[in-house]
């Protein structure tokens, strides 16, 4: 009885470290036309125009780290992924959600409603996409203190993982 018990806690544990892999490879293959994470990247000044103000803003500021969170109105994984945002901490984090692909600011503003977000949304444009490597949504960038890119991911990422990011990637 305890030998079974045994071996099937091992089958089990290794479906979770191929399981494990697999996630890991499918992220990484997805990452790879991403911006290098590694410190190496500095970003210049970029403004963009603000969702509610519609003045121009920085998409990040020196002196305190940034998440930026690319999305598009029509994702759906954005719609799962987007409230997992309000779990960061905003004293540690400044976080900014970027609208990509979108066909009006009509079509951001009904998203932005549905999904209560409550962190600044800025209007991103061809360029934006360019510059940042964009090839699906969502797409994450951390940015350290002195805007340079520390941590990149795509697809859904939980709050947790959100977390771990921030955590796992902080700099001073």
């Amino acid at each position: 009885m305890k030998k079974a018990k045994t071996s099937r806690l091992f089958s089990w544990a290794k479906e979770l470290a191929v399981l494990g892999a697999v996630i890991l490879a499918i992220t990484a293959w997805q990452s790879r036309h991403l911006l290098d994470a590694d410190g190496s990247v500095q970003l210049p000044e970029i403004r963009l125009v603000g969702l509610n103000s519609g003045s121009s803003v920085a998409l990040a500021s020196e002196g305190k780290r940034t998440l930026i969170y690319f999305f598009a109105p029509w994702c759906r994984v954005c719609s799962l992924s987007i409230g997992n945002l309000e779990y960061l901490n905003p004293d540690d984090v400044n976080i900014v959600t970027v609208a990509m692909d979108y066909q009006s600011i009509e079509e951001v503003q009904i998203f932005v409603d549905e999904h209560q977000v409550l962190s600044q949304v800025l209007l991103g444009t061809q360029s934006l996409k360019d510059t940042f490597k964009l090839t699906g949504y969502p797409t994450y960038y951390l940015l350290n203190e002195q805007k340079q890119v520390v941590a990149s991911s795509i697809g859904y990422s939980s709050a947790m993982g959100l977390k771990l990011s921030t955590l796992l990637n902080k700099q001073s």
